[in-house]
């Protein structure tokens, strides 16, 4: 029965993904034409329109997709009723990473008034997944260029002059008032739930070179209905997401009393603050009753 409960829900809610990314895909073909029609310089405002389209199009239906799929119970707990703040104000958005599913729980998560402010920070092989990859192309979404190729999971090195570049229109974005968002982790977790993994420091240096609102979001369950080694998602699970905003990027990093640091330094030195207050809001969440194992049961149907 369990089984049978776990693959009819990965069957449907693939199905209900796939189907929720098909009007967005035609989006992007269609602008994809339109666009080569444009003067040069009408392009780059046209490119942000559809972004902004795409965005919200994908919050208000992966909102109805987990509404739909009622046997992935979501709860979510919030410090502060206007998560990430108000429009205008330079942000980070940073998440644990347990599944594939975090990327698409936390579009839906999105206010409404801010969801066309997010840009992410996407490994370079998500892009190649039909369908997804050209709609967070079409988005803007920046692309992480790490050496190794999808399924290695011995390195994160990245290639360092296009990672530079990456990461300095990544702030220029945060910079001018946008919300830039991303998974230091750099991989899913395959070990420990409960225990973050490393927290690179890299896109850290846009919160030390620029005063930002750190917000984090943590999720708990995510692995369960979306398990690694999975091609999709959809097993019945129960999932915790906790949102609170850590404070401000360069108010965190003066009481610490590193005024003759440089920015690598300091960045470190915030990803560790930022991991200690994501390893807390993962052990309320723990507290809660929410829980990163597959129980018994489904484990028992998955060896059969």
């Amino acid at each position: 029965m369990v089984a049978f409960a776990n693959v009819f829900g990965k069957c449907l809610f693939g199905l209900g993904l796939v189907l929720s990314l098909l009007p967005a895909w035609g989006v992007t073909v269609v602008a994809r034409v339109v666009k080569a029609g444009l003067s040069e310089s009408r392009r780059a405002n046209f490119q942000l329109k559809v972004s902004a389209w795409l965005i919200a199009y994908l919050v208000l239906a992966w909102r109805a997709l987990f509404r739909i799929c009622t046997w992935i119970q979501l709860q979510t707990f919030c410090s502060d009723e206007h998560f990430l703040g108000e429009s205008g104000r330079p942000t980070v958005l940073v998440m644990n990473h347990l599944s594939f599913l975090d990327s698409v729980l936390a579009v839906p998560m999105a206010p409404l008034h801010r969801c066309a402010d997010v840009r992410v920070l996407v490994a370079n092989y998500v892009f190649a997944i039909p369908l997804l990859g050209g709609v967070m192309r079409a988005i803007g979404l920046a692309e992480v260029p790490f050496k190794a190729s999808a399924g290695d999971f011995s390195s994160l090195a990245v290639e360092k002059d296009a990672m530079e570049e990456k990461l300095k229109a990544f702030a220029e974005h945060v910079q001018g008032g946008g919300v830039g968002a991303w998974f230091p982790e750099g991989m899913r977790n395959r070990g420990d739930p409960l225990v973050l993994q490393e927290f690179r420091a890299g896109a850290f240096s846009v919160a030390v070179q620029t005063d930002v609102d750190i917000w984090c979001l943590a999720m708990l369950g995510t692995n369960v209905c979306w398990p690694v080694e999975s091609l999709v998602g959809g097993i019945p699970a129960r999932i915790g997401i906790r949102m609170w905003k850590l404070g401000s990027s360069h108010a965190l990093l003066s009481a610490e009393s590193l005024p003759d640091s440089d920015t690598r330094t300091k960045a470190i030195r915030l990803a560790a603050l930022v991991k200690a207050s994501m390893q807390e809001g993962l052990e309320d969440l723990a507290a809660k009753g929410f829980s990163g194992q597959r129980n018994a049961r489904n484990e028992e149907a998955k060896s059969k």
